[in-house]
């Protein structure tokens, strides 16, 4: 069974035409020749151009890893570690992007007026088949008509009329593609327009691109506390900083990798466009074309050449730029290191001052208990000293803690001097009673069992000292001619030996 000649030969053809083939051995050869002129203006088109969205992709990574590096920047904790110098990199690098992103848009401008060009040619070609078209369907009608005019022809008009129908159904397949080629541009042409505006727009949100005093660092008025806490939170404030900078060192790498693969992609794109440039300046004719293609050729590609060259250049000078960055992350993580260990160090030798001057606390309160047993008698000086004992143990403890774990001591003296204020006001009484005290068992003062007279609220009370506490001080009263105990006991601060008088009755005589 044979199958029908037409649907054969169009099904050649559009295969042909999707493969980049020229149109049948039957095509007019006015057809055939706009095809054979924009063959040499396709070999610029090769590689080398991407798509806008590939050029903003790529900014736009750029522009990510610029904002990570100077947000890391600025909240490294480490003296020394980064500087004006590797802000102006990190900058210099993201301008180099917006520098290959304009010669990349500038690259897809040139296609554009290339690839206009040719659209006007196929412009050309769509009307040509558009007038085959009408041309053929008359025919066909004529055919027609003269096949059911002259039956006695009818086999050699079916021929005829067959081929011409072939050729009609040909030329419909061709004006359909040329349709469909059209809709492709102008979906693809509202991006290409937009892209130098979006590259703008994204530049407008780096503005130390257009003012460098916007990328000076900003200088810390605080400096570092002191004391243990001071030095732990500094040790936890370089962990976080390191964290940070292996985070930024993977973006970094990541972005190495990324615009070498540019650069790779733009220089062999380079190549082929070197390669013919070189064989049109020894031979411009050695293609068997005419010498006006050639040069026609030669200047086009001589153009691109520098397209891409403008392109290649900044690629080349960014993924320097990049990688000169991440060499210098690993002398940074160097450096916080180095500091880590150091506060990691003074914190130990801190701590270990605190050990020691407990241990010394500790130690003196251990001998001043054995002092008390083995060379104080009396039972309330004893349970007095002990007691005094625990208070200065727990008073120079709390003082060790508070001076070693402060971060701040000017704040801490004046904190301390006011509620030293404040204490001393609420017990000034009670202060008062201890240095009476002290005055007391002084050794021009009074033991227990001696008479005295002391003045009271109510006048002078005769009476036998009983007990001296650390505050007070007991008395058996006496009264009476001669002075005998009347069984009451008196008690007065140790206060009293500021606030009033007394008097001490020798041994052996009454007391008056």
């Amino acid at each position: 069974m044979r199958r029908p000649p037409g649907r054969l030969l169009l099904a050649l053809f559009v295969l042909g035409t999707m493969l980049g083939v020229s149109g049948p051995p039957r095509a007019r050869a006015d057809e055939a020749k706009p095809d054979a002129k924009s063959a040499p203006e396709a070999k610029p088109n090769a590689p080398g151009a991407r798509s806008p969205d590939q050029v903003l992709a790529s900014l736009n990574r750029a522009m990510t890893w610029y904002r990570q590096a100077r947000i890391v920047m600025r909240s490294v904790d480490g003296s020394g570690v980064f500087g004006h110098a590797d802000e102006q990199t990190a900058l210099r690098l993201v301008g180099r992007a917006f520098d290959v992103a304009r010669a990349e848009a500038a690259l897809l401008g040139r296609d554009k007026v290339v690839a206009s060009g040719a659209t006007g040619r196929r412009a050309e070609q769509q009307k040509t088949l558009e007038a085959a078209v009408r041309q053929g369907e008359k025919d066909v009608e004529r055919l027609r008509a003269r096949i059911r005019a002259e039956p006695e022809k009818r086999s050699a008009l079916e021929r005829q009329a067959a081929a011409v129908q072939n050729k009609l159904e040909l030329d419909r397949a061709r004006l359909e593609f040329f349709g469909q080629l059209r809709a492709l541009d102008s979906s693809r042409s509202g991006a290409d327009d937009n892209l130098e505006h979006q590259i703008e727009a994204l530049q407008e949100a780096v503005p130390e691109l257009r003012s460098p005093a916007a990328g000076q660092p900003v200088a810390s008025a605080v400096g570092p506390g002191s004391g243990a806490w001071a030095m732990v939170q500094r040790l936890l404030a370089l962990q976080r900083s390191r964290s940070r900078l292996d985070d930024i060192e993977t973006a970094t790498n990541e972005l190495v990798r990324r615009v070498d693969e540019e650069a790779n992609a733009a220089r062999a794109g380079l190549r082929p466009i070197l390669t013919r440039l070189g064989a049109l300046a020894k031979d411009p004719t050695d293609s068997g074309t005419s010498l006006s293609d050639s040069q026609r050729e030669f200047r086009d590609l001589l153009e691109r050449r520098k397209l891409l060259v403008a392109v290649v250049l900044p690629l080349r000078d960014e993924a320097a730029l990049a990688r000169r960055y991440a060499s210098d992350l690993k002398g940074w993580n160097e450096v916080i290191d180095r500091e880590s260990w150091q506060a990691l160090q003074g914190l130990a030798l801190d701590l270990l001052g605190v050990v020691v001057a407990l241990a010394v606390i500790f130690v003196g309160g251990l001998l001043w208990r054995i002092a008390v047993a083995r060379y104080v008698t009396d039972g309330g000086r004893r349970r007095l000293l002990l007691t005094a004992r625990s208070v200065v143990i727990t008073v120079a403890v709390a003082l060790v803690l508070i001076f070693h774990f402060t971060s701040e001591m000017a704040a801490l003296v004046t904190a301390l001097g006011f509620a030293a204020a404040g204490i001393a006001f609420a017990l000034q009484n009670v202060i008062l009673a201890v240095a009476g005290y002290f005055t007391m068992v002084a050794p021009n003062g009074i033991r227990v069992g001696d008479r005295v007279s002391l003045q009271g609220p109510f006048g002078y009370v005769h009476g036998e000292v009983a007990e001296i506490g650390f505050v007070r001080v007991k008395l058996n009263e006496l009264a009476g001619e001669p002075l005998s105990p009347t069984g009451r006991v008196v008690v007065f601060p140790n206060s009293v030996v500021f606030t009033g008088t007394f008097f001490k009755d020798p041994p052996g005589a009454p007391a008056r």
